[in-house]
């Protein structure tokens, strides 16, 4: 391409008409992110209901398809009757799989940390990571 073509295209990349039209797409564009960013502030407890009633399903490479649901407020309650950081991890990773898994069998906080000492080392360690990514873990 010769620098005559080169200079061409230059001048009218800035030419008044093409700045113009950049100006206003730059306008739009911030404009469309404004009005984004206020509809992601707005509290919609209908959404969110029903989101936590859903089953939530995931395709991990090493474990397969994981099937958890959110834990919520009434989740808690559980989780408080837990003594010890591990055992409410454990219960917290045990009621996301319970509630998508019915057939796990039940668990008390005293007893859960056998829960955990069933589960074999590699999935369990792949399943605990997974789930700590998830925006309802509790931390």
């Amino acid at each position: 391409m010769s620098v005559k073509n080169k200079q061409g295209s230059a001048d009218r990349l800035k030419s008044p008409e093409n700045l113009a039209r950049i100006a206003e797409f730059e306008k739009k564009a911030d404009a469309d992110h404004a009005k984004r960013e206020a509809a992601a502030k707005i509290f919609d407890p209908v959404a969110l209901l029903k989101r936590a009633s859903e089953i939530h399903e995931f395709t991990h490479p090493t474990l397969g398809i994981v099937r958890f649901r959110e834990l919520t407020l009434n989740d808690s309650a559980v989780l408080e009757k837990c003594t010890t950081p591990t055992s409410k991890t454990a219960m917290t990773l045990y009621l996301m799989l319970k509630k998508a898994n019915p057939g796990l069998p039940e668990y008390t906080p005293e007893k859960i940390l056998d829960f955990y000492n069933v589960f074999p080392l590699a999935e369990g360690a792949a399943l605990l990571q997974f789930i700590s990514e998830q925006p309802s873990f509790l931390p």
